[in-house]
C-alpha cells in the first residue's frame, strides 16, 4: 500500500505541475472579467459608448467559462501524456523494476489525474462562485434555482443534483483517461512510426465507438425516453435526468474499469511491464 502511495504521490505531483498553468489562466481571466462587470468599470463608459462596455463584458464572460472547461480538458490531456511517458516510453525501464504491480502503475495515473482534477475543481468552483456576485444575470439564475426544491409539487434535490454532477463529471474524465490508456497500449503492440500513431488513433475511436453503442444498450434497457411529450411536466424530466445523468456516469465507470483491465493486461503479457 506504501509503494502504491508513493507511486500516487508522484504521479499526482507530475500531472498537477503540468496541467495548474492552464487552471491559473482561468484565475487571471476571472479577475478581469469580476471587473470589467463592476460598478466602477461601468464608470468609464457613457449612455453612447455602453454598447463598448457590453461587448467587452460578453466577451470577457465567454472566454472566461472557455478558458474553465478548457482548463479541465487540458488535466486529462496531462494524465493521458504522462501515462505514456511514465510507463510507455524508455525512460520508463526503471518502473519496470519497482516491486509494484503493473495494475497498480496504470490505476494510479487515472487516481492521480482525478485528484488533480478535483483540486482543479475546487479552485474554478470558488472562482465562478466569486465572478457570479458580480455578473447580475448569473446571479440571479443562481438564486432562483434553490427555489425550485420549494415549489409546490415538485421533487427536486439541489444538494444531490451537485453530487450527480461532479460523479458525472469525474467518470466522464475517467473514461476518457481509460480509453486513452487503452489506446496507447494497443498502439505499443505495432512497430514504430506510422503503425504505432495509426493504431493510437484508431483504437481510441474504436473504443469511443464501442462505448457509444453499449450506451446505447444501457439506455434501450433502463427505459430512457427523450420524448419530451411523454414525461410528466418539469417532474418528468427532472427524474429522467437524473436517471441519464446515473446511466451514463456507471455505465463510464464500469467501461474504465474494464479499459484499465485491458491495458494492464497487456502490458504485462505482450510487452512484459
Amino acid at each position: 500500500m506504501l509503494k502504491f502511495l508513493n507511486i500516487l504521490f508522484k504521479d499526482f505531483c507530475r500531472i498537477f505541475l503540468r496541467s495548474i498553468i492552464f487552471v491559473l489562466i482561468a484565475v487571471i481571466v476571472s479577475m478581469i472579467t469580476s471587473y470589467v462587470w463592476s460598478d466602477e468599470f461601468a464608470l468609464n463608459f457613457t449612455a453612447q459608448t455602453a454598447y463598448r462596455m457590453n461587448a467587452m463584458r460578453y466577451c470577457s464572460a465567454g472566454i472566461w467559462a472557455m478558458l474553465i472547461v478548457f482548463a479541465a480538458v487540458m488535466v486529462v490531456v496531462a494524465a493521458c501524456q504522462w501515462f505514456g511517458e511514465d510507463i510507455l516510453t524508455n525512460r520508463s525501464y526503471l518502473n519496470h523494476l519497482l516491486p509494484i504491480y503493473t495494475w497498480e502503475l496504470v490505476l494510479s495515473k487515472a487516481v492521480a489525474g482525478l485528484l488533480v482534477l478535483l483540486c482543479a475543481a475546487a479552485i474554478l468552483t470558488y472562482d465562478v462562485l466569486k465572478v457570479a456576485n458580480s455578473i447580475s444575470i448569473v446571479g440571479d439564475i443562481l438564486s432562483v434555482i434553490p427555489d425550485l426544491s420549494q415549489s409546490d409539487g415538485l421533487n427536486f434535490d439541489l444538494k444531490m443534483f451537485i453530487r450527480l454532477g461532479v460523479y458525472f463529471v469525474l467518470m466522464l474524465c475517467l473514461f476518457v483517461m481509460s480509453t486513452a490508456f487503452m489506446s496507447q497500449t494497443l498502439g505499443q503492440l505495432a512497430s514504430r512510426g506510422f503503425a504505432r500513431n495509426f493504431l493510437i488513433f484508431m483504437g481510441f475511436f474504436a473504443l469511443v465507438f464501442i462505448s457509444g453503442a453499449v450506451l446505447l444498450t444501457v439506455f434501450r434497457a433502463g427505459g430512457v425516453s427523450i420524448n419530451f411529450k411523454e414525461l410528466n411536466g418539469l417532474q418528468g424530466i427532472l427524474d429522467m435526468a437524473e436517471k441519464i445523468l446515473r446511466l451514463i456516469s456507471n455505465t463510464n465507470l464500469i467501461l474504465s474499469i474494464l479499459y484499465m483491465t485491458g491495458a494492464s493486461l497487456i502490458l504485462t503479457y505482450r510487452l512484459n511491464v
